[in-house]
């Protein structure tokens, strides 16, 4: 028997219409669209890292090794200074008194806040009541890390003799230096020691020194001083004291003339003077108009 023949049509050719590329790129751009929304949501929730918080503090004294009269008192003025990232407050505190000083910290300065990068000058009186070289240690420490510590030594020669103590209207002869109370930078000095030291300074005092026939007041060089200087009648008010001057004495701040009152020659006190007190409260009046200033001095002789 003969195999049947199945009899096939012919197949159809499937046909596609021809499609246009633009929807795939629309589609391509819309994709990244949306995985660029979601990467920006993600970091977006992810947190910063916070930032990094340390604390570091230095601290010096202004001057060191003061003589005292056994029974008397001296004035250190202690520098801090913030070395750490953020604002802080630092403790000022007594480490050890091993010359058995009666020892005060400056009234509102027991702690102090203190921008970074920026040191604060303080005050801090001692009596000796005793004889002898003697010394104590004072610490500094950060109030949010006691880590954070700095310690510094005074010295004290408590065997001097101090002279006579001043009066109203006498004419005397000091040492003395000048910093600003907001951040401890020098403006003045006639201690050469301090002068030529590296403590900062107004920029005028890191000029170079005039030479002979220069003129400091052109602001191109910078006269240093270390002749004592004469402060006339002390305490008396400027519209009362004598109008002619023994040479080379002037009229001082009157903050600066109130402390000299009463001082024993010999004797180094500190003084905290406000800006009415001293160049005035507007700070248009010259380069310390406006500022509150600290001194050290040392009272000489009484002429």
């Amino acid at each position: 028997m003969a195999p049947r023949r199945v009899r096939k049509g012919k197949k159809q050719e499937r046909r596609t219409a021809p499609q246009s590329g633009r929807p795939t790129v629309a589609l391509a751009l819309g994709a990244l669209m949306i995985v660029s929304i979601f990467a920006g949501v993600v970091l977006f929730l992810i947190p910063d890292e916070p930032p990094v918080i340390t604390h570091e503090v230095s601290a010096e004294l202004l001057s060191n090794n003061h003589a005292v009269m056994p029974g008397e008192a001296t004035d250190f003025v202690l520098i801090v200074e913030n070395r750490g990232s953020h604002v802080d407050t630092f403790i000022v505190e007594v480490e050890s008194n091993d010359g058995g000083f009666d020892i005060q910290i400056e009234s509102d300065f027991k702690s102090v806040v203190v921008l970074p990068g920026v040191q604060v000058p303080l005050l801090v009186n001692v009596i000796s009541p005793n004889s002898g070289e003697l010394y104590g240690y004072l610490t500094v420490h950060s109030q949010d890390d006691a880590s954070a510590t700095a310690t510094v030594r005074f010295n004290v020669s408590a065997t001097a003799t101090f002279g006579n103590s001043s009066s109203i209207g006498d004419v005397v002869e000091v040492q003395y230096a000048g910093i600003l109370a907001r951040d401890g930078v020098m403006f003045d000095t006639n201690l050469e020691w301090l002068e030529q030291s590296s403590h900062p300074r107004l920029p005028e005092m890191d000029l170079r020194h005039c030479g002979p026939g220069e003129n400091p007041q052109n602001n191109d060089c910078y006269a240093p001083h270390y002749d004592l200087l004469c402060a006339w009648e002390i305490g008396v008010p400027s519209v009362d004291k004598d109008p002619n001057p023994s040479q080379g004495c002037g009229g001082m701040i009157p903050g600066f003339d109130a402390k000299l009152v009463g001082m024993q020659t010999g004797q180094t006190l500190a003084v905290r003077i406000p800006a009415s007190d001293a160049y005035g409260e507007d700070p248009s009046q010259g380069k310390l108009g406006g500022e509150d200033l600290i001194f050290l001095i040392t009272l000489v002789a009484i002429r």
